[in-house]
């Protein structure tokens, strides 16, 4: 069991760390994300940097990546906290990924892909949340940091089991702390 348990994370933090949005740009529009926006290899700089079609792929494929990784951890051990912790996994692989010397995206896609399977209600809240955070406060940045503060007393107030919140709050706080290192590059555009 133990062995299996290892496996899923490890292998939760590799899938994290595929560079989706760097693949699909570069197949696209023979574009380096990491040299053109922000430099993160996310989903918004797809597209940003290269057009809607590689901005959804990439979303798509880095959302994917989350359910993916989540359906394998749960296949491998049946445990509900060995699939939460390959949730923060995938996240922490996608915005620390070993295939691109820790230069990642923001971790909003797998986050989304994550909560579709733990917690859709908590996901439909952070969305219905989010646009009109993001038309107030005038940046998808704080639209985002927002919203991360937000996903554990949302949890909270659903009722979320033990495992679901713990991925909650290990994800709000990876995502507060990525998107408030990015505070002085997007302070200084």
């Amino acid at each position: 069991m133990l062995i299996q348990f290892l496996i899923a994370l490890f292998a939760a933090y590799l899938i994290g760390s595929i560079p989706f949005g760097i693949l699909i740009a570069r197949a696209l529009k023979r574009v380096d994300l990491r040299a053109h926006g922000s430099g993160h290899t996310g989903a918004m700089n797809a597209l940003r940097s290269a057009g809607k079609t590689a901005g959804v792929l990439t979303f798509l494929a880095d959302a994917g990546k989350a359910i993916f990784a989540i359906f394998l951890a749960r296949q491998l051990t049946g445990d509900e906290w060995a699939s939460a912790l390959a949730g923060v996994l995938v996240i922490t692989g996608h915005i620390l990924p070993i295939y691109t010397r820790f230069h990642g995206g923001m971790g909003l896609a797998p986050s989304i892909g994550a909560l579709f399977v733990f917690a859709p209600l908590a996901l439909a809240a952070i969305i219905a949340l989010w646009f009109p955070l993001k038309f107030f406060l005038k940046q998808s940045l704080y639209a985002s940091m927002s919203v991360a503060l937000l996903l554990t007393p949302i949890l909270f107030l659903l009722r979320a089991d033990p495992a679901t919140f713990l991925f909650g709050a290990a994800a709000s706080a990876i995502i507060f702390a990525r998107h408030l290192a990015d505070l002085p590059r997007t302070r200084s555009n």
